[in-house]
């Protein structure tokens, strides 16, 4: 009998890919809870990081004949958890905490981050990204970020269209980004534009 626990990762994904539901077991056994450990520092929910690992063993399963790993096996399986805890996130970050949790996010990520800078550098670059709006702008992006108003809200106090709101909002958040890129490591400002998206 094979002693999977044994078994280096390569040898229990050349298993894989046989379709061996032993080596898959025990390559989620070795990893799980390492996945959901990682993913719930990000997402701050226990649901949500628990269907996140379970859809990236599913993932693994079906295209367990012709996955492609480069790198190691546990890279990957973080790196996969990552993306899918960034993409909750991105579905479900409100404007009004995006700066808070941006710099929460790369704080958490920052030993698979090359080169990350400070938090505390971080944010004083984007309160200094956040001066250069324009007035009408930079109003309406503290009224969401600091006081937490809604889009109605900010429209009915300041006298303009939710649309408008919405784009005043949009644009402040890609003028933030554009002071910030000479001052990101490549790295983090993906990180930063992708949770912009």
């Amino acid at each position: 009998m094979i002693p999977y626990p044994e078994l280096s990762d390569n040898e229990l994904l050349a298993l894989l890919h046989k379709e061996s539901e032993l080596a898959f077991s025990e390559i989620y056994n070795r990893y799980w809870e390492k996945m959901y450990s990682y993913s719930i520092r990000l997402t701050k929910s226990d649901e949500e990081s628990a269907d996140i690992v379970q859809e990236i063993f599913i993932s693994l399963w079906n295209r367990k004949r012709d996955l492609t790993v480069r790198g190691s096996l546990a890279s990957y399986l973080i790196k996969s958890a990552r993306n899918l805890s960034l993409r909750y996130i991105e579905r479900n970050i409100h404007l009004t905490d995006f700066s808070e949790k941006l710099t929460e996010i790369i704080a958490d990520t920052s030993q698979n981050i090359e080169e990350s800078i400070s938090v505390k550098e971080l944010e004083r670059q984007i309160e200094l990204g956040i001066e250069k709006l324009p007035k009408k702008m930079k109003e309406v992006y503290i009224l969401s970020r600091n006081e937490q108003l809604s889009y109605r809200e900010i429209s009915l106090k300041l006298n303009i269209s939710e649309e408008t709101v919405k784009k005043q909002i949009h644009n402040s958040l890609k003028i933030i980004s554009s002071a910030l890129r000479g001052t990101l490591s490549s790295a983090t400002y993906l990180l930063f534009l992708h949770l912009l998206k």
